[in-house]
């Protein structure tokens, strides 16, 4: 729907610690779109002047959008085919990717972005109800159509869900800038999904496991880094052997296959130490490995190139399997690569480290990811906790 007379000068405000700016519709008489800066509020003068730029910046791009060239046939964006207008929201060149990157400075990742065009065109492309619909004919019982209809097709709550998000994310955006004038997602529920508890190794097959023979050192080493050093598979991927400096690791590289090499996820970069299991295997790794400068990768051998994650998730099933854990007890247990972060954090806390310790270690800003990183009771010694509460009972 075309907009006009958006005011030159949009109204700069503050909203947990960081500039936000809303634009004046003289249309309805209201102030119809409202944008976060990405700029933090910090400083004597607050970094007013860079919020007043990037506001401006906003403003310029909204009246070549909502004032196109004479020669240009103004189009309305609620007449645009809904299937259409939803892919093209989630390309990489899309004013909301680019906002997310340039402005609010939490750029989506390649993964993401491919994942709801995904969804696009298998969640939603087949659903007959979206065939030929236009933006602005959407509405609540076509969603509740389409979320019986995904049920039926066998999709869990959870693939539900993310297929949903990746409408409604779209559908919000419209409605908020007046683009469609009703929101269809209001009063729509999320569909019941309970989530499969991440499963971890026990005390006693981490202890069986380093007595067993070393066959592979990258392959055992594959499962130390995320087990004792709380490393992600990318970052793990990325580890350079510059990363590695007197008995700590930087962590602070991440090798994703569509962007290459990049930051941690979220900013999480940080430290943490090599206990003595890890540097032994580092130090058999660097003297076997045909690539060992600063700037190659640690779990490679070839140029330029990190190990792929087939590799580090057949290291995971053969590591596993020598402590008797079998590819169907895997399943069964829901152990993934993943799950060894789970126990680094659940070791930590066990440890005794504070939750500020453990966070630091685990690069989580978020006590309750903390929580649910060490939910996680079959790691507990029973019978240990038992001579502990008989001692005080004794005492």
């Amino acid at each position: 729907m075309k907009k006009e007379g958006l005011r030159r000068s949009p109204t700069l405000y503050k909203h947990r610690g960081k500039w936000y700016a809303r634009f004046w519709d003289s249309e309805i008489k209201k102030y119809s779109i409202s944008r976060c800066l990405g700029i933090p509020v910090e400083g004597k003068k607050e970094r007013r002047d860079e919020a007043i730029k990037a506001a401006d910046k906003i403003e310029a791009e909204l009246t070549t959008v909502n004032n196109p060239p004479q020669d240009m046939a103004p189009t309305d964006i609620s007449d645009k085919m809904l299937l259409d207008y939803v892919c093209n929201f989630w390309n990489s060149d899309s004013l909301y990717v680019k906002e997310k990157s340039l402005l609010e400075k939490k750029p989506l990742s390649a993964h993401y972005l491919l994942t709801n065009r995904q969804m696009v065109k298998c969640k939603m492309e087949p659903f007959v109800g979206f065939k030929d619909l236009k933006l602005k004919d959407l509405t609540k019982p076509v969603i509740r159509q389409w979320k019986v209809w995904l049920a039926e097709q066998g999709y869990s709550g959870r693939v539900i869900n993310g297929a949903m998000l990746a409408l409604r994310v779209p559908i919000r955006r419209a409605y908020e800038d007046n683009d469609i004038l009703n929101y269809p997602f209001m009063g729509i529920k999320t569909a019941v999904h309970k989530e499969k508890k991440r499963g971890i190794l026990k005390p006693a097959e981490i202890k069986r496991l380093s007595e067993m023979p070393i066959s592979d050192v990258r392959a055992r080493l594959a499962i130390y880094l995320p087990l004792y050093c709380s490393m992600r598979m990318g970052e793990v991927r990325g580890l350079l052997w510059g990363d590695v400096q007197d008995g700590i690791i930087h962590i602070q590289h991440n090798w994703q296959e569509v962007e290459k090499m990049k930051t941690c996820k979220c900013g999480s970069d940080g430290y943490v130490p090599m206990l003595r299991i890890v540097a032994e295997l580092l130090n058999e790794l660097y003297k076997i490995a045909p690539l060992n400068g600063p700037g190659d990768f640690v779990m490679s051998i070839k140029p330029n190139k990190p190990i792929c994650r087939e590799y580090l998730w057949n290291a995971l099933r053969s590591e596993l399997s020598k402590i008797g854990i079998d590819e169907e007890q895997r399943k069964q247990r829901n152990i993934v690569y993943h799950s060894m972060r789970h126990n680094f954090v659940t070791a930590c806390r066990v440890a005794g480290l504070s939750d500020f310790e453990t966070m630091m270690l685990s690069r989580h800003r978020d006590v309750k990811q903390l929580q649910r990183y060490s939910d996680h009771s079959e790691f507990i010694d029973i019978k240990a906790l038992g001579a502990r509460l008989e001692k005080y009972v004794q005492a």
